[in-house]
């Protein structure tokens, strides 16, 4: 299943705008763009995976992706590259939740076959537990702390 919605692509230096992103998220997220923004082709947001599509006679085309949205998988930030795509967690403070993320979102993107590129889990953070980010290191989830 493709993403409930048609993907928008933005440059790297399109700062401030991302929907969905908690304040918080946001600058946590203009700091590591800054940083490391210029090693990507476009960024995608609130990229929206999965969920359930319900029948046809329940409703609308526009009902149904409406549903869809509700229910499905959110990814903050999907990193496009030109020899692969990064699915990126954004949060203040990394814990379990954080990784749980990274990992799922990156899981059912590779499901959902959002590209034909190599899939790498990402997180973007200030902070992060220790445990976690040993636990990311084991697991192949790239963090960037900012």
């Amino acid at each position: 299943m493709p993403p409930v919605y048609p993907l928008t692509l933005y440059t790297p230096d399109q700062l401030g705008w991302y929907p969905h992103m908690a304040k918080r998220d946001a600058e946590v997220w203009i700091d590591w763009l800054k940083k490391h923004g210029e090693a990507y082709v476009a960024f995608s947001y609130d990229v929206a995976l999965g969920g359930t599509l319900p029948a046809e006679e329940l409703g609308t085309e526009e009902q149904r992706r409406g549903w869809q949205y509700n229910t499905a998988l959110k990814i903050d930030a999907v990193g496009w590259q030109g020899n692969q795509v990064w699915v990126i967690e954004v949060r203040p403070d990394a814990t379990v939740s954080a990784l749980g993320a990274a990992l799922t979102y990156t899981l059912v993107a590779r499901r959902e076959q959002l590209t034909e590129l190599p899939i790498v889990p990402a997180i973007v953070c200030r902070a992060i537990q220790p445990d976690v980010r040993w636990a990311c290191g084991m697991l192949g989830v790239q963090v960037f702390q900012v």
